[in-house]
C-alpha cells in the first residue's frame, strides 16, 4: 500500500509545463496586450518572474488597473508540445516520448472591482481527454487599505515564486522532498485559502492547504492514508522594483501514513533570490530546508520507520542572454530524507522567446545526478515547445 501511495501525490502534482514533476507555470499574455508591452516587462524569460512581475502575483494582479484590462478578453489559450528522453525507461535502455495533445484554457483579471480570479483547466493533457483543473482561485482585494488578498479555491503555496513560475522543465526537489511516506507538496497547487498582506517591500502569507486534486471530495477531509493538511507561510523583503528578494517560508501540517495514523510535521527555510543584472551579472537563486517527520510511516519491508530530521539545498545560477530573449540557468540540489537517503539532482536549462512570435518559448533542459536515468550515466533530454495566444479584443 505505501508504494502506492508514493506513487500517488507525485502524480496528481503534475503541472503546466510538466514533463516530469514540476512546478506549475503560467504567463500572461492577456495583461501584455492589454498594456501594450513586451513579456519582459514582468518576466525574465516566460514564466519566470522578475521583481515586478513577482509583485504582480503576490497582489493577487489587483496591482493591475482593471480599466485597461477590461480591454481585451481575459480568456487564452496555450499548447504545448513535450519530449522526454526517459518516456517509458526500462532497465536496459530508456526509450523516447513525444508528446502533442496539451491544450489548456486559461483565465485571469478582474471579475468585479475588488475581485481576480486566475483559472487554467486542461482540455487535453498527455495525448488523451480529460485533463486535471491545474489552478482556480478568486482573491477578494480590499482588505488593511488594499493590502490584503485573500485567496480562495486551488492555489499557489506561500513559498518562492519560482516555486510556480520558472523556466526549468524538471521541478524542485527541495519543497517536494520525500521523507517516507510523506511526500512534501510545499510547491504544490493545492485547494485551500491564502492571506497575503503586501506593503511597500512586506510580503506575507499564510495559508492553510489540503490536496492537489482536480476537485475537492469527502475523501480529502476524511482520516485516510494520503491526505495532507497543511499550515504554510511566508514572509519576505520584496521590493517590486528591486532585484533582490530575501525571504523565509515554512510548514506545520499532518499527513496520513498507511498505518492511519498521523505524520505531524514541520518545515522551515531560507531563501534568497536575486535577478540577472545588467554587465553579465548572473541571477541567484538558494534555498535551504529543514523538516521533521514524527512518524515517516513504514518502509519497504512493513517495518516503523523513526521520526527524522530532514535537509534540503537548491542553489542555482542564472544568466539572461540575447537581449533578455533567452536565459540560461544551471541547477544543483541535494536532499538528504533523515533515514539514510541522499541524492544529488544537476540540471542545465536553455529557455528562450521564439524571434518575432511573442507568444511562442521554447525551453531544453540536461538532466544530470539523479535527475539522469540514461544506463550510460549521460545526461537525460526534455524538450518543450509553448505557444501561448490570448482570443481578440472585444
Amino acid at each position: 500500500m505505501q508504494g502506492a501511495i508514493r506513487r500517488l501525490l507525485p502524480a496528481i502534482a503534475t503541472s503546466a509545463l510538466a514533463i516530469s514533476a514540476t512546478s506549475a507555470a503560467h504567463a500572461m499574455p492577456v495583461f501584455a496586450k492589454a498594456y501594450g508591452v513586451q513579456c519582459s516587462t514582468c518576466h525574465t524569460v516566460v514564466p519566470a518572474l522578475n521583481a515586478y512581475g513577482r509583485y504582480v502575483q503576490r497582489t493577487g494582479y489587483s496591482s493591475l488597473n482593471r480599466d485597461v484590462l477590461k480591454t481585451v478578453v481575459p480568456i487564452w489559450f496555450g499548447e504545448q508540445v513535450n519530449g522526454d528522453s526517459t518516456g517509458g525507461v526500462s532497465d536496459i535502455t530508456p526509450s523516447h516520448k513525444n508528446s502533442f495533445g496539451n491544450l489548456a484554457l486559461h483565465g485571469a483579471g478582474y471579475f468585479a472591482p475588488d475581485w481576480t480570479f486566475h483559472v487554467q483547466q486542461w482540455l487535453l493533457q498527455n495525448d488523451s481527454g480529460g485533463g486535471t483543473l491545474d489552478t482556480a482561485w478568486v482573491t477578494y482585494n480590499n482588505l488593511f487599505h488594499r493590502d490584503g488578498h485573500l485567496f480562495l479555491g486551488k492555489l499557489e503555496a506561500p513559498g518562492p515564486s519560482p516555486f510556480s513560475q520558472w523556466s526549468d522543465i524538471s521541478g524542485f526537489a527541495t519543497p517536494e522532498i520525500t521523507v517516507g511516506e510523506h511526500v512534501y507538496q510545499l510547491d504544490a497547487n493545492r485547494w485551500g485559502s491564502k492571506l497575503a498582506y503586501t506593503h511597500g517591500a512586506l510580503d506575507a502569507e499564510v495559508s492553510w492547504l489540503a490536496s492537489t486534486n482536480g476537485f475537492v471530495s469527502g475523501a480529502d477531509f476524511a482520516t485516510v492514508p494520503g491526505t495532507d493538511k497543511t499550515f504554510q507561510w511566508k514572509l519576505a523583503s520584496a521590493h517590486a522594483d528591486q532585484p533582490l528578494e530575501l525571504g523565509a517560508y515554512g510548514s506545520s501540517g499532518s499527513y496520513i501514513v498507511s498505518t492511519g495514523a498521523a505524520d505531524r510535521y514541520t518545515s522551515f527555510a531560507g531563501y534568497v533570490q536575486r535577478d540577472p543584472q545588467e554587465h553579465a551579472v548572473p541571477g541567484l537563486l538558494a534555498i535551504y530546508q529543514i523538516g521533521n517527520d514524527t512518524n515517516p510511516g513504514l518502509d519497504a519491508n512493513g517495518i516503523q520507520l523513526p521520526s527524522a530530521r530532514s535537509q534540503a539545498l537548491t542553489a542555482e545560477i542564472y544568466e539572461s542572454m540575447f537581449n533578455r530573449g533567452a536565459i540560461l540557468g544551471f541547477r544543483d540540489e541535494y536532499t538528504n530524507d533523515g533515514l539514510g537517503n541522499l541524492a544529488h539532482y544537476q540540471n542545465i536549462d536553455f529557455g528562450f522567446n521564439v524571434p518575432h512570435l511573442p507568444y511562442l518559448h521554447g525551453y531544453v533542459e540536461a538532466g544530470l545526478g539523479a535527475n539522469s536515468t540514461a544506463p550510460n550515466g549521460g545526461p537525460t533530454w526534455r524538450w518543450l515547445l509553448w505557444w501561448t495566444t490570448p482570443i481578440a479584443q472585444p
